[in-house]
């Protein structure tokens, strides 16, 4: 039996999850046996589901040779992932950063924001999330993460407001561009611009809220205008979770994509990839850490590029997303709680509004937990279901999932 201690430490990180001991496709099993739907993909980062017999051979074969060597020691895998990567990526010309999380790959991007410019602040958005790390903190909006950031007064820090209405309306999208625009020429007059502007196409810790086309386009076009670096956060969008490769694309083109989760399917490996005259703004050891790259996430990574490259697996996201998101919207037809069904490919959420408050999301989501399903609540609206199943979901779970959601809606 584990000590009480033991037990406390882990419920700081799943307090309500259940303990699982294997996986295959979309499900986890615990110790009994009891299957689990895993509608929450691993926090997004299992694309191509678990324990996928190709990568746990790659897995299984490069354990066998090497597992770590240090960020300082060269790979081949190293290699093939970037060579892999920079094929996958929509510049015309790339070079790739490596690092080991989401969190740490925006530091990154951070650092080589402020290295090409010369300038140190960043303006971010409401309702963003890029980690909980220190720098990553001080670019996330959410106040009860930044309590404990250091600094914050000294940053030079700027967080805007979105328009997420601009999308049905072009005057409201003209006039936030043109807010942005204002902002920017004010700070240039004042020689205080910004080193970097850093948003996600889609904000998923908040509530799967996806930022207008038209404000995404303003942010990379006024970045060019007055020379500010402009950052795509896509350790969720990206790898064809949203229906494309990526977000980005050669219409849509940041300076700087920073991508995570997927890349390794469940090893940590990060990156941030962009033009080379920019990524390469940071010298040898300017940026590394112990685990940056290693043989054993690399060769995994690499098997994973060439999935994507073979498979395009956004393809599916694209098809069974629709799917899934009809299928809500039509429950929201019959359920009047169940509102506000949102989202891109197979990176959806709804609200489910009650009358507790957020207690009624919480039964829900315990509801189905206990009929096998798990699945992410919360963000900006505590009454927000998040769904990011891996995408490799077939339309049969789907309609499983929505059985025992239908069921758990009645029940409740």
């Amino acid at each position: 039996m584990f000590t009480e201690a033991v037990a406390i430490s882990v419920r700081r990180s799943a307090p309500s999850s259940p303990s699982v001991i294997r996986g295959k496709g979309c499900f986890l099993y615990d110790e009994q046996g009891k299957s689990f739907l895993d509608m929450s993909g691993g926090s997004g980062a299992a694309n191509l589901g678990y324990q996928r017999d190709d990568l746990v051979e790659v897995l299984k074969r490069q354990s066998e040779l090497l597992i770590h060597t240090g960020w300082n020691i060269d790979n081949p895998q190293r290699h093939e992932v970037v060579a892999k990567l920079e094929g996958l990526v929509p510049y015309a010309q790339a070079s790739v950063f490596g690092a080991v999380t989401g969190a740490e790959a925006i530091e990154v991007a951070l650092k080589i924001a402020r290295a090409a410019t010369g300038r140190q602040g960043v303006v971010y958005f409401h309702n963003s999330f890029h980690g909980k790390t220190q720098g990553a903190l001080s670019v996330t909006s959410n106040r009860g993460f930044r309590k404990h950031l250091a600094g914050g007064d000294s940053l030079q820090l700027t967080a805007l407001a979105l328009d997420y209405d601009a999308d049905q309306d072009p005057a409201l999208a003209a006039l936030w561009r043109e807010q942005l625009a204002e902002d920017l020429r004010q700070a240039q007059q004042a020689n205080c611009l910004p080193a970097a502007l850093i948003i996600e196409p889609i904000q998923a810790a908040e509530g799967m809220y996806p930022v207008p086309l038209e404000l995404l386009e303003a942010i990379v076009e006024l970045g060019r205008t007055f020379g500010v670096i402009t950052i795509f956060d896509e350790i969720y969008t990206g790898f064809g979770r949203t229906g494309t490769p990526f977000f980005s694309n050669p219409q849509l083109l940041p300076d700087l994509l920073v991508l995570g989760k997927a890349l390794g399917n469940g090893l940590p490996i990060s990156a941030v990839v962009g033009r080379p005259e920019l990524v390469d703004c940071l010298g040898y050891a300017e940026h590394s850490s112990t685990f940056t790259q290693m043989p054993l996430a690399c060769a995994v990574a690499s098997k994973v590029l060439d999935i994507y490259h073979q498979e395009q697996p956004w393809q599916w996201a694209a098809s069974n997303g629709a799917y899934l998101r009809q299928a809500l919207e039509g429950l929201g037809a019959q359920d009047a709680r169940v509102v506000n069904v949102r989202g891109r490919g197979m990176m959806l959420a709804f609200d489910f509004e009650g009358q507790g408050q957020g207690a009624d999301v919480l039964a829900l989501r315990n509801r189905l937990l206990e009929h096998g399903v798990i699945v992410r609540t919360g963000g900006r609206n505590p009454a927000t279901v998040k769904l990011t199943p891996p995408l490799s979901i077939s339309q049969q779970e789907i309609q499983a999932f929505m059985q025992t959601l239908q069921g758990v809606c009645r029940s409740l």
